[in-house]
This record gives C-alpha cells, structure tokens and sequence, in this order.
C-alpha cells in the first residue's frame, strides 16, 4: 500500500504540473494566474538609507574624531591675501570693536556650489584654514581641476566624492534636497537653488532633514529653530569636520591676539559715562541686568521686529530658559 500511494503521488504531480505548464504558457503574461487580474507593476522603493547621526558616529569610530591634518603650504591658484582694516571702515572710525593685528593669513577659496557635476574627485589631502573653524579638503577631479571644499566629518585622504543628483547615500556626496532622505544629517545648505551653501559650514555643526512635501523640505537647525527651504536647493551630507572646535582651549592672551582680536574691558570696571554698568567700585555689581554698552539688554531681550513676517521659519528656536531645560536638540 505504501508503494501504491507513493507512485500515485508522483504520477498526480507530475500530471497537475504539465496541466499547470500549459494553462500558464496560454495566459497572457500582463494577467494574474491565481487572480485573473491585471498584474500590479513592482514599485521600486522611492527612499534609500538616511545617513543619519548613528551612521556618521561609526564612521567616527573607525576613522577618528580628529583628521590628519597635511604640514604643507596652500595652493595659491585657490587662495588670496586677506586684507585687515582692524574693524575700521573708509573713514577710519571704529565700526567693530575689539579688533584689530593677527597674523598674517590667506584666505582659502572654497567652492560652496560644488559646480563640477557629475565628475568624481579625489581627496588629495586636509588641510587648516586659519580663517575658519571648519577644515578644508583638497580635492582633484579627474580631468586634473582642483578644488577647495569645506571637509566632511569622516572623510580621508584618497576618498572619492561625487557631486550629482544620482550620487549614493555617503558623506561628502553633494545632492539636490528632493534626492535625500528623510532623517539624513546635512551641512553647507543652499538658501536659494544656484547660491551655493550658507547653512551649516562652521566647524562641527549640521542639520537634520526632517519631512519633505511636493515644494519644500523642513530642515531643522543647529538652534532648534524649524526652516523650509525649496527642493531644488543643494547640500552635502554628513557632518562638518573639526567637531572638537567648540571646546577648544586657547590657554594663553598671546593666542587670542594672533586671532586679530584685542582685549575687551568689562562694562563694570568703566566709568559710568561710558557703560550703564560703570562707576562705583570694580568689585561691586549692579542690580540692572546685563546690558551691551548701548543699553540694549543682553539676557533674553528679542532683537526682531514683532511685524516682521516669518516666511519660511516654521518654528522659531527655544528661549534661554527651554534651551537649559531640554537643551537645542530637543525635538520639536
């Protein structure tokens, strides 16, 4: 009996399936078998992997926090002379104080468009700029042009980046807003499409793509503050480099000085003719609250006009007494 069932198994099965071979091979190849409907078309996922904080943090773990700075002079095809007027303006009058000398420095021209499209380029090298927080990478695209980009967080010497609407998900890969993911961290942030970027290019800072819809997408800032901007606009993933800029200890006057900043005297140590916190002692304060030596008060006062529209600010950024209780990250 047990061969009996086994053969009449094998038989049936081989019988159904030529049956199913030939009832198949006569339905057209647009109509569902099983259904006998229209065959739905495979949707091709529409979003890729964010590169999010947690990515950029392995990568750091890997690779460092710090980068390997190149000991080598600057191109001078992509640099000028920095030109001082020690806060003065045409006339000579002191228009910004507390400055004034410092070392003498180039400034580095920095390519913020990324207008080379679509051409892969190599990271020759990293190097200081002494006239920003941020450090720049050295880039050679492979028809031989260079070019001066601020670095990504992450990014090393003979990495390949790529600026285009097609670039994959990686750090220092610039792409159009409407080709990035949702959650992604971005940095060197166009306000208007064909500006080059304006958002996020200090020394450690990024921001976070929050949610897109069919004309601007929600950016959320270093400050808490929520912004629109267009979807044409470009940015480049990742992080800026020198996270470490922040904490940074000068340890001596001498440093601060080679800056181009001079020394800046207390309001309370003036006489009262020239600060609403002089006379009187040194040592005793004041019971008026902080104040610039204008009389503008400093803890808390808002400097913007009341009837000045918001326009693409969604959400202004959290007060002093928010920002201590929950700090700028706070989700809003």
């Amino acid at each position: 009996m047990f061969l009996r069932s086994c053969c009449f198994e094998l038989y049936s099965k081989r019988f159904f399936s030529s049956v199913y071979a030939n009832v198949k091979r006569n339905i057209p190849g647009s109509i569902d078998l099983h259904t006998g409907y229209q065959k739905q078309p495979i949707r091709k996922p529409l979003l890729a992997t964010p590169f999010t904080q947690e990515a950029n943090n392995r990568i750091l773990q890997e690779v460092g926090n710090t980068e390997p700075l190149a000991k080598c002079r600057v191109v001078e095809q992509l640099s000028v002379r920095r030109v001082k007027f020690g806060g003065r303006n045409d006339t000579g009058r002191i228009t910004t104080r507390h400055r004034g000398g410092g070392h003498v420095q180039r400034i580095r021209l920095i390519d913020f468009k990324r207008q080379r499209k679509d051409i892969p380029a190599t990271v020759l090298r990293i190097e200081y700029d002494p006239t920003r927080s941020a450090h720049v990478a050295l880039i050679q695209y492979v028809d031989g042009v260079l070019s001066y980009i601020l670095c990504p967080a992450g990014v090393r010497p003979g990495q390949t980046l790529l600026a285009s609407s097609s670039a994959p998900i990686q750090q220092g890969n610039c792409l159009p807003l409407k080709n990035i993911p949702v959650n992604s961290i971005i940095h060197n942030v166009e306000l208007r499409p064909g500006a080059g970027g304006q958002i996020a290019r200090a020394g450690g800072t990024y921001v976070t793509l929050v949610q897109k819809d069919d004309t601007f997408a929600t950016l959320r800032l270093a400050s808490s503050e929520l912004r629109k901007f267009p979807l044409d606009c470009w940015a480049t993933l990742g992080q800026v480099s020198n996270i470490g800029h922040s904490s940074r200890i000068l340890k001596k006057a001498g440093t601060r000085r080679n800056m181009g900043w001079r020394p800046s005297v207390r309001g309370i140590a003036m006489n009262p003719n020239s600060h609403p916190h002089g006379g009187g002692t040194s040592k005793k304060g004041t019971k008026r609250p902080r104040c610039s030596i204008w009389g503008v008060c400093r803890s808390g006062f808002k400097t913007r006009s009341r009837e000045k529209p918001l326009g693409l600010i969604v959400k202004r950024k959290l007060c002093g007494r928010l920002m201590k209780k929950y700090g700028a990250s706070k989700k809003l």
